[in-house]
Order: C-alpha cells, then sequence, then structure tokens
C-alpha cells in the first residue's frame, strides 16, 4: 500500500524531535538510519504509531525506523525536510582491515571523490599538450593561458581541494578544512616562503631557509601547491582540534570562537611542523640519491624509478628540482628526475589501460582509459595514481614493476634528459635529444622510446596478470537495455500480484534458519514479511524466480526482486551490513533489469563480512506477504542454490 511520503516525513521528523534533533539520515533497504543529536527527545511510541512504520530499533549509535520497501521513496521526502546528510554530523564508520589496508583505504577515500575534476583537468592538459607540440596553439598566447590556468588551477589548488574531501569523509566542518588548505597556497604566503618580502627575517633551520611565526617558530620555505601530503598529515590533527574547539567553547560565543581557535591552533602546526615535514623528508632523501647516484648510477634511475609514485605522492619530488636545475648546469644533462619520472609516469598510465582493458565495469574502463592517456601523452599521474592504481593496490604493483625494470635498462644504456620539457610524458622524448659524445644526439632518444615501450608493457602486462575485476558486468538481453531506459525515463514496474502459487528457489547454498531464530528483531519479529533466513557458506546470490530486479541500493548488501506474478522478494545478505558501505559486495545486475531463474544477482566476500563483525544470516522475505493466504518454507538443515525454499500461495 503506497504511503503519503510527504505527511508520513513529516510526521516521523516531528516525532524524532524535529530537524534540529537529526544530525544525519539515510536508509538501507528496508530501514531509515537516523543517527539523532539526543535520543531522550525522540517519542518511539509515536514514531511506532505513525502510518506505514512497522517498527524502531536503537543500535549502533542510530535511530533505525523500519518502513519496508518504500523507505528509498520516503527518504527522498524526508531530505527535503532539513539539511540532512549521508554523513552529516555523524561519525565516519570505523575502518576495518590491517593498519595499510586503512591507511590506502583513507587515502582513496579522500582523493575518489576528486575524480571528475582530476580527470577533466589532465585530459585538458594532454589537449594543450598536443596542441602546443604540433604548433596548433603558442604557449604565450592569451587562449593558451586561459585554457591552461583552467586545467592546471585543481592541481595548484589540490590542497584546498583536499580540505573539501578530508572533512567530508572525517565528518566535520568543510570550510574550516579548506582555509587550511587554502592557506598553504596563499599567494603572499608563497612569496613570503620564496623569499620575496623584504621585510620579513630570514634564517636556516635543520639546514634550510626559514622565517619565523612568532618571531621565533620556524616556517621553512617549501612549495605546498600540487601537494597531498601536508593535508592528509593533518587529518587528524584537525579532527583532534575541531572537537576540542566545540568542546570548550561556550554555547553563545561558538559560532566565532570555535573556528577561530580551530584556525589559530591548525595554522602553526601545518606551516611549522607538519608541511615542512615532507620538504625536510625530501632533502635527506636528495643527499641519499646524489650518494647512489655518484656510486652507482644505473642502479640509482632503476631503484628512484620504482620509487617515484611514493615520492610524488608525499610531494618530496619538489626537493629534487634542485638536484635537477644543478645537474643541467654543472653535466649539461640530468636522469635523477628527468628520467626516473619518464618510466615512473609512463608506467602509471600502463597499469591505468590494463585496468582498463581487464575490468568489465563500464564506469572504471572509462576512467581507466581517461586516466592513462593523462599520464602518458601529458605526464599528468595524479589521475592514474590516484583514482586507479591506489584505488585498486594491485595495478600500483604493475606500474613499479614496470617503472623499475624500465629505469634499470634505462640506467645501464645510458639515456639521458638535457632540457626540461613540461612533466615527463612520452612527449618529452625530445627532450633526451642531445650530447655530444661518441653516442650520438640521439642515442637517448632511441633507448628512451625502448624503455618507454618495455615499461609500458610490463606495468600493462602484470596488472592483467594480479587485477581482479571485482565482478564481471553481467549479461544483459535487449529486454533488459528497454527495461533500463523505462526506468530512466520515471516508468515504475507495475506489480501484478497473482493467486497462482509460485516455488522461490534458494538464492544461495548454506545452513536454513528459521525466521524468529534471526539475531534481529526487525526481521525475527515478521515485521518485514515472511520468509526464511540462509547462513551461506558461498558468496553468489542468484534469482530465486523470473522477475524483475525492483530494488538495489548504493552499499549493495540486499536487492529487491518481483516475480512475474507479483510476489516481492527481499534477499538482505547478512544483518547490519549497510555499514559496511558496499566494500564486500558487488551488483552483477541493475534496477529493472529483467532476471531469470538462476541468473547471478550479487557477490559478497563472506570472510571480508566476518572480519568486519557481522552476522552472515540472509534473510529471504515475501515483503508483501499480505496479498497471500500461505508463504510455506521447505523442511530441511541444508540447501543448495536453485534448490526450492519455499511456495507462495
Amino acid at each position: 500500500m503506497a504511503l503519503d511520503y510527504v505527511s508520513t516525513s513529516k510526521k516521523i521528523l516531528d516525532a524524532v524531535g524535529g530537524a534540529g534533533n537529526v544530525a544525519s539520515a539515510t536508509n538501507c533497504m528496508t530501514r531509515m538510519r537516523l543517527v539523532l543529536n539526543d535520543e531522550s527527545k525522540a517519542n518511539d511510541d509515536a514514531v511506532k504509531a505513525i502510518k506505514g512504520v512497522k517498527s524502531v530499533i536503537k543500535q549502533g549509535g542510530q535511530y533505525q525506523v523500519v518502513i519496508g520497501n518504500e523507505v528509498s521513496n520516503l527518504m527522498k521526502e524526508f531530505n527535503k525536510l532539513g539539511n540532512f546528510s549521508e554523513d552529516g554530523g555523524a561519525k565516519p564508520a570505523k575502518a576495518e582491515g590491517n593498519p595499510v589496508q586503512r591507511l590506502f583505504g583513507f587515502v582513496a577515500g579522500c582523493l575518489t571523490p576528486l575524480l571528475p575534476a582530476m580527470l577533466g583537468t589532465g585530459m585538458a592538459k594532454v589537449v594543450l599538450t598536443l596542441l602546443t607540440t604540433l604548433n596548433v596553439m603558442s604557449s604565450t598566447g592569451p587562449t593558451y593561458i586561459i585554457l591552461y590556468s583552467m586545467a592546471d588551477s585543481f592541481f595548484y589548488f589540490l590542497p584546498v581541494m583536499l580540505g573539501w574531501s578530508i572533512a567530508k569523509k572525517t565528518g566535520h566542518s568543510v570550510p574550516l578544512y579548506m582555509v587550511i588548505g587554502a592557506a598553504l597556497v596563499y599567494p603572499d604566503f608563497i612569496s613570503l616562503l620564496g623569499g620575496g618580502v623584504e621585510t620579513a627575517a630570514y634564517g636556516t633551520f635543520l639546514g634550510q631557509n626559514c622565517t619565523y611565526l612568532f618571531g621565533f617558530l620556524p616556517v621553512i620555505g617549501a612549495s605546498y601547491t600540487s601537494s597531498v601530503l601536508p593535508m592528509l598529515l593533518m587529518a587528524p590533527v584537525m579532527g583532534v582540534v575541531e572537537d576540542w574547539a566545540d568542546r570548550v567553547s561556550p554555547n553563545v560565543l561558538k559560532a566565532f570562537l570555535k573556528p577561530l581557535l580551530f584556525l589559530l591552533v591548525c595554522t602553526p602546526i601545518v606551516v611549522v611542523v607538519l608541511g615542512p615535514l615532507g620538504s625536510v623528508l625530501g632533502q635527506v632523501l636528495s643527499m641519499i640519491t646524489t650518494v647512489m647516484y655518484g656510486t652507482v648510477p644505473w642502479l640509482t634511475v632503476g631503484v628512484l624509478s620504482a620509487l617515484m609514485p611514493f615520492i610524488v605522492m608525499t610531494g618530496m619530488h619538489y626537493a629534487l628540482i634542485p638536484l635537477f636545475t644543478n645537474n643541467i648546469a654543472t653535466l649539461g644533462y640530468d636522469v635523477v628526475v628527468l628520467v626516473t619520472m619518464f618510466c615512473s609516469n609512463l608506467c602509471q598510465g600502463g597499469a591505468s589501460l590494463g585496468v582498463a582493458v581487464k575490468t568489465k565495469d563500464m564506469e572504471t574502463k572509462s576512467e581507466g582509459i581517461a586516466c592513462g592517456i593523462s599520464a602518458i601523452v601529458a605526464g599528468v599521474t595524479e589521475p592514474a595514481m590516484y583514482g586507479i592504481n591506489m584505488r585498486f593496490m594491485k595495478p600500483m604493483i604493475g606500474a613499479i614493476a614496470g617503472a623499475g625494470v624500465s629505469g634499470l635498462l634505462a640506467g645501464i644504456t645510458g639515456v639521458k634528459g638535457y632540457t626540461m620539457g613540461g612533466s615527463p610524458s612520452i612527449m618529452s622524448l625530445i627532450t633526451f635529444i642531445g650530447g655530444n659524445d661518441a653516442l650520438g644526439p640521439f642515442h637517448s632518444v632511441i633507448w628512451g622510446a625502448v624503455c618507454a615501450v618495455v615499461g609500458l608493457a610490463i606495468s600493462f602486462g602484470v596488472t592483467l596478470i594480479l587485477f581482479k575485476d571485482e565482478a564481471p558486468a553481467a549479461e544483459v538481453n535487449t529486454d533488459a537495455i528497454a527495461a533500463g531506459h523505462a526506468a530512466m525515463a520515471g516508468e515504475e514496474h507495475v506489480k501484478q500480484v497473482s493467486a497462482a502459487p509460485l516455488d522461490i528457489a534458494s538464492p544461495m547454498t548454506g545452513k536454513l534458519v528459521p525466521m524468529k531464530d534471526v539475531p534481529d528483531e526487525v526481521f525475527a519479529s515478521g515485521a518485514l514479511g515472511e520468509g526464511i533466513a540462509i547462513l551461506p557458506t558461498d558468496g553468489k546470490v542468484i534469482a530465486p524466480c523470473d522477475g524483475v530486479v525492483a530494488q538495489t541500493m548504493d552499499t549493495r548488501h540486499a536487492i529487491g526482486i518481483v516475480a512475474d506474478n507479483g510476489v516481492e522478494i527481499l534477499i538482505h545478505v547478512g544483518l547490519d551490513t549497510v555499514q559496511l558501505h558496499g566494500t564486500p559486495f558487488k551488483y552483477h545486475v541493475k534496477a529493472d533489469q529483467e532476471v531469470k531463474k538462476g541468473d547471478l544477482l550479487l557477490t559478497a566476500d563472506l570472510d571480508a563480512v566476518t572480519k568486519a563483525g557481522k552476522e552472515l544470516y540472509t534473510p529471504v522475505i515475501i515483503t508483501n506477504s499480505d496479498d497471500y493466504t500461505e508463504i510455506t518454507p521447505v523442511d530441511g538443515a541444508e540447501i543448495t542454490a536453485g534448490q526450492k525454499l519455499m511456495t507462495v500461495k
């Protein structure tokens, strides 16, 4: 029975204490999941009495209002009543996995939202590089300057962008975090660190030029444009400081005192300690590199090429620029920056293209192609590095392997760069032309091309071997495509309830558990409908009958099917698995897609679900049970996917 979503939303909001009491609001397959500032203000009995509400559950810091299949439509109206968000004022989900996985997950979580802008500006640089290389456009003309300003703006202001994404990721104040990032790239601050302010006092600290904050705190001269490390290092600090400032600020003064305290504490930390940390580490790396190159030049090129992604990731590659300029001035060539970054950048692109070829997910394929071209043609590696290779981790192994081998070959064959021609890319081969030795001016460019082919082949090949697509795209027929177009046009699937009995097959293999024994009040009580649960031993979920995919979730932990005769089936993999944010799950079908009995619907990494502390009980529920007179689960202890699970009459 359809709800009056507008009226029901208003009643629920009033009953839980009003918009001011809702810190965040989201939903899973059947429940509204609210985080309330003060749960004591919510009237549980009043919420339960609202038409359409089946139950209220308080669990894991969430106030869960059980609605059923219509929850997603209800949430659309509910969210219009206040400035609610999925993260809002709620605490972010606890990271799972080992420390390395959590670190990579956090970094990827902060950088992935920036991917659209990163891809767009990166590809713009590719176009501009081609236009200027082919002499179609002058790099000194106003058109180029305007377009390049747009293309370079994202990377120049990367700390600001990171301020936004880190705040969103951690559930803190977006404007305050962005201010810290903006301060690092503010023109006057850059000029001050560069020694361009005549009235400023300058000195040295740890062998670095510096100025002074408050007259005594050394601020090392460093460049923070295009860097990621300072803001990532500041993430936990900013979170602690903001929470502290919120606690100590009286309510009457909080509007201005909290942000003032935050900025006054965080600014010295980032400019005095965490920001310069990358610069200091870079100088140490530069000294080590100088010694290595003087002793074993060919091995140095190979090792640095392999390590370059991590050097760039921390922003420490800027510390190599003085070494590059010194080499060009004294030796007439350079290998430490030009050659190693050339090998590394191409292999980042090769790995990204490997993902594009291997994956069957069209969005990832498109991203992989764009990122690969950006790295190979323009030397813009951030999209490939952060958007693809770090995101999936294994492609980074391919990139490192390819860069290491091609760098080693470049070192052995004596490949050198003679001038800087922008970010090293395949177009940079022309900067390898030169030299006055017996090998001739084209020695480096010829072997550089060979190294490029070797590096691309290895990074691409290793990625093809190691990268495992999270799930192959489902095969769809023309009817399914038509259904998809109908859904995009706003057409709804019309349920035709039939009195004819229907046998529902088991969607999973495992142990059968009566619904009353499921350790979740909502499912056990039958509030969502009758059915039976499965403790699965295999992560594959198949269609239990012919029908249409009626509902999917961003978190991919559950799926709804409407049988051809109108039976509505909900398959909910695990308990409270919405909190895993989709990580262990992958859909093989889309909403409104027609499916046949036995088609693969989704896959679940059962080990990951268990390690995350979630129960594997998988309820299979007939959500429109009231439309039928009898729902009879089969008897037995074990069941195999595809076998008869229940009969609906």
